[in-house]
């Protein structure tokens, strides 16, 4: 099968690495894909020549959609060995993109929705292009699960608790001016992967991440008290572990939310919403 990673390193010593899986109108993170960009990662993080790192889509209107659906929708029961070892996975990868030795940047130009927005949120910095498509969210609680790549951790890191729950907690997307003011994205580009480039080259990617990394402020999880109701099951999951994780460093904190997702996937709630999902979309 063909790789679904395209790579391209510009003069400038950037590395340009476009997703594009092979019959399918959106990239979706399956196994394979998280695979695919694996292998491509631990080749970049032992070059000498890449100065700097851009995820991109090649999909018009899409980033990444999100997870692989069928896998879950096919988990006989929760803690499914076999779903622990796609999360795991995805985990992995994701953490070997945040090691890398230089900066990185996401290059959204569409729609960036669970899992792909975890992406993007494992890298250093976010530019949006002008493709009125563009959307950030994390609608996982609509399926009766929880982000499960590190989403209820690094988002509140990025754009602070209250805003993380929100988003969290409804599952509606940020608009690509909402994302900006938020502070989780820069600008739009109309040349969306010259400006990626641009801002890659100048993140200073030491402190990103070393803010990324450690617990978020004492004064911030204090003052954040969320109303938290016993249903639904997956809103009531991600604000515990989201406001948990808080006071724990980013890896430590990230094993809750894996716990609470293992919980979640393929319990009769979770199933029931999926295939209503995958039934609307035959409408």
């Amino acid at each position: 099968m063909a790789s679904s990673i395209r790579f391209d390193l510009r003069p400038d010593g950037v590395a340009v690495l476009t997703i594009d899986q092979p019959d399918s109108k959106v990239n979706v993170l399956t196994e394979s894909l998280w695979a695919d960009l694996e292998t491509a990662l631990d080749s970049l993080g032992v070059r000498t020549d890449v100065k700097g790192l851009v995820i991109a889509s090649a999909k018009p209107g899409a980033f990444i959609a999100g997870a692989d659906l069928k896998l879950l929708a096919n988990a006989p029961a929760p803690n499914d060995p076999t779903v622990r070892a796609f999360i795991e996975q995805g985990l992995r990868v994701l953490q070997k993109l945040e090691a890398l030795p230089f900066p990185t940047c996401a290059a959204i130009d569409g729609a960036a929705l669970g899992g792909g927005l975890e992406v993007a949120l494992a890298c250093d910095c976010r530019v949006l292009g002008t493709n009125p498509k563009v959307q950030l969210g994390l609608p996982e609680v609509k399926l009766g699960l929880i982000p499960g790549w590190g989403g209820t951790q690094r988002l509140p890191r990025l754009i602070g608790l209250e805003r993380a729950a929100r988003m969290i907690a409804t599952g509606e997307s940020l608009s690509a001016s909402e994302a900006i003011h938020s502070g989780l994205s820069e600008p739009g580009a109309v040349y969306l992967i010259r400006g990626a480039c641009i801002a890659v080259q100048i993140a200073d990617f030491t402190d990103i991440r070393g803010k990324k990394r450690e617990p978020l402020p004492a004064m911030e999880r204090h003052a954040f008290a969320p109303m938290i109701e016993p249903e639904p099951v997956a809103i009531r999951e991600a604000l515990l572990v989201m406001i948990e994780g808080a006071s724990l460093p980013l890896y430590e904190a990230i094993k809750l939310e894996t716990a609470a997702f293992m919980r979640l996937a393929g319990s009769p709630e979770s199933k029931r919403l999926i295939a209503e999902f995958f039934a609307s979309r035959k409408k």
